[in-house]
């Protein structure tokens, strides 16, 4: 409907108080604090409270995981239907459990590091039980390297090693080689030797590709070992299990955490927001924007803490930030605005009239009754059941409200999950073709349920819909920067240049009812655009050349008008994969197998077509409103409106 006037916003007040104002304005939800500029301020610098920040930080990031992890042993019913707990932070603090929910997160923390530790040292307890399995039959402690004269080594061969060579070549320098164990991994083999062939026995070795294992430290025979990191395997799995259970109590309080972690991410948006501010040694500035509505409430904040302030109008280079207001149907639609572009602050918020337009061309686009009742469940349901953000639940009303324009296009198209009661009547009930309904009133020979027609039997039917609606469409963008010129008092140039054209449209349109007068109606409407198009230039021949491509605008008219076409291509694809899916949910027939299949294939195949398309609709009917739509009247450039708020992901501030 329009964009809300704002007003600038600046505070002088005191440093000691500066905390509780902050905390003020951002529960008020309608202050966007922009960073104050100290070279307007003698002596002004910059808030400094990067300490501050990186702490909070640090203690969002830890809540944030400890209640990832407690989620996961939470027993609390409701799921994703959980609505959010309303709290007062004041008497969270106040009455001892926010220290609760503190040491909550700091037992989490240690826990998931201890369990952590112990998942290395079982990994590293099995590891090593695991080297030490080919040497059991080695009846000294592993870690034992010898004697004083003598050289114990152990280690393995690739298989297949000749070692009947190898012994001889080990006999020859005078060492005793056994062979422990042999398998597809290799041969493990202990040697002992003089400590003076050492060198000659390792390089005999090596040869053959011998790998030498160590057990450092290590004072007891395998079997010893291995029963010992086995027995640690399982204390250690035996405390892991303790420490389950100790998350699993924690997790009862994870209520109280979830609320702490919105305490401290408020403080961080709080500490976010004072970053913005300037200061001397005792007085702190503030400057940013706020809805005209909302400059009596930020106005009794300031004056209950004696704060210094002005509100004016933004000056002429300034941009504000936008705020749309729009009535509770058009305002669903606002975030589909955003992803284009918002609009320049005082310049023309169309969200009203491109709801309206969305809403049709969405509906004609994925016309199917049986479709759309799904999204007026699936939005409206998911809005009164999960009680999601605002953002959220606008998004999901916008999509159910596109349910009901399916539902009545729809039924207009006898479209009921493609031909679905058809094919049932057809295949599942054996009733002839000829005795099925045909209820269009415009054309359409075959069975079909339409009170106006189907489009998949009379496509040309749908496409003069569709272009019908396009040029109504392309008319209101026209109309719009019409009414735009006539109040910025250019009702001229609102005329000459947008009026004349609509007048050569009827003139073409007049040529096949009418053709002597649209005729003239044409030639008279061609004379204005060539004769008033250039009226700007000084030069006659550039006023006739720039009158003259003034004309050439039909092209781009036609251009545009071709691009409502693809509401016939949606429409039908839609319609096209329904029905194959139809055809196969239906083939089993009148059996118990076939009704089987027919759930099946009808829950599977119509829900991934349902999902494929509802995405197609959404792109195509957006880009409809932002090429062919906007490009008529808009004029953008507007930066959101974004004022620091509380954070409310988990709970609700009564104290607010």
């Amino acid at each position: 409907m329009s964009v809300s006037k704002m007003k600038k916003l600046t505070v002088f007040a005191h440093k000691r108080e500066e905390s509780e104002i902050i905390k003020k304005l951002v529960r008020l939800r309608c202050v966007d604090i922009s960073p104050a500029d100290s070279d307007k301020v003698l002596s002004c610098a910059v808030y400094n409270c990067d300490k501050l920040r990186m702490e909070l930080e640090s203690s969002v990031a830890d809540i944030n995981e400890a209640i990832t992890v407690l989620n996961k042993y939470q027993k609390r019913t409701g799921g994703l239907f959980k609505s959010k707990t309303s709290v007062n932070s004041e008497s969270f603090v106040r009455d001892g459990y926010e220290k609760q929910a503190r040491f909550t997160v700091s037992e989490t923390l240690a826990t998931i590091s201890r369990q952590s530790a112990i998942k290395a040292e079982i990994a590293r307890a099995e590891a090593m039980a695991v080297s030490a399995v080919p040497y059991t039959e080695h009846d000294l402690p592993l870690g034992l390297a010898g004697t004083e004269r003598t050289e114990i080594i152990l280690g393995a061969l690739p298989s297949g090693t000749d070692l009947k060579t190898l012994g001889h070549r080990l006999a020859d320098i005078g060492a005793v080689a056994r062979i422990l164990l042999s398998d597809n991994t290799g041969i493990y083999i202990s040697v002992i030797c003089h400590r003076d062939d050492t060198a000659d026995i390792m390089s005999a070795l090596m040869e053959y590709g011998f790998i030498r294992a160590t057990f450092k430290g290590v004072e007891r025979t395998a079997k010893a070992y291995i029963a010992e990191m086995r027995k640690k395997t399982a204390e250690l799995s035996e405390e892991y299990s303790s420490l389950e259970d100790k998350l699993a109590a924690l997790a009862d309080n994870l209520c109280s955490v979830e609320i702490l972690y919105d305490i401290e991410q408020t403080d961080l948006n709080c500490t976010l927001a004072k970053q913005k501010m300037i200061t001397t040694e005792s007085v702190v500035v503030l400057t940013g924007w706020i809805p005209e509505f909302f400059e009596s409430k930020v106005i009794s904040v300031l004056e209950k803490y004696g704060c210094a302030y002005d509100i004016a109008e933004p000056e002429e280079n300034e941009n504000p930030p936008i705020l749309l207001q729009n009535n509770g149907f058009a305002s669903n639609f606002e975030w589909v605005l955003g992803m284009y572009s918002y609009p320049a602050y005082g310049r023309f918020d169309p969200t009203f009239i491109m709801s309206i337009c969305y809403f049709i061309i969405f509906g004609i686009m994925f016309a199917d009754a049986g479709y759309g009742l799904l999204l007026i469940l699936a939005c409206f349901g998911g809005v009164k059941l999960l009680k999601p953000s605002q953002s959220m639940e606008r998004f999901l009303k916008m999509f159910g409200y596109c349910g009901i324009s399916c539902v009545v296009f729809g039924i207009l198209f006898g479209a009921y999950f493609g031909d679905l009661p058809l094919a049932i009547m057809r295949n599942m009930m054996g009733i002839p073709e000829a005795e099925l309904p045909n209820l269009a009133l415009l054309g359409g020979s075959a069975a079909n349920l339409a009170i106006l027609f189907d489009p998949l039997q009379n496509p040309m039917g749908f496409l003069l819909i569709s272009l019908g609606v396009g040029a109504v469409h392309l008319i209101a963008g026209m109309a719009v920067k019409f009414v735009i010129l006539c109040r910025e008092g250019q009702a001229i140039d609102a005329i000459l240049d947008i009026g004349a054209y609509w007048v050569l449209f009827a003139g073409l349109g007049l040529l096949f009812v009418v053709p002597a007068v649209g005729k003239w109606v044409l030639i008279g409407a061609a004379a204005v655009i060539v004769l008033t198009h250039g009226r700007q230039e000084k030069n006659i021949v550039m006023k006739l050349l720039k009158g003259l491509l003034g004309l050439y605008d039909l092209i781009s008219y036609a251009s545009d008008l071709l691009s409502y076409s693809r509401i016939l291509a949606l429409g039908l694809a839609a319609g096209v994969i329904a029905q194959v899916v139809n055809i196969l949910a239906t083939m089993g027939g009148p059996s118990v197998g076939g009704f089987i299949v027919l759930v099946i294939a009808f829950i599977i195949g119509h829900l991934l077509n349902m999902v494929i398309n509802v995405l197609g609709t959404f792109v195509h009917t957006s880009r409809l409103q932002y090429i062919e739509f906007f490009n008529k009247f808009y004029e953008d450039g507007g930066v959101a409106f974004e004022p620091v708020t509380p954070s409310d992901k988990y709970t609700v501030d009564d104290g607010e």
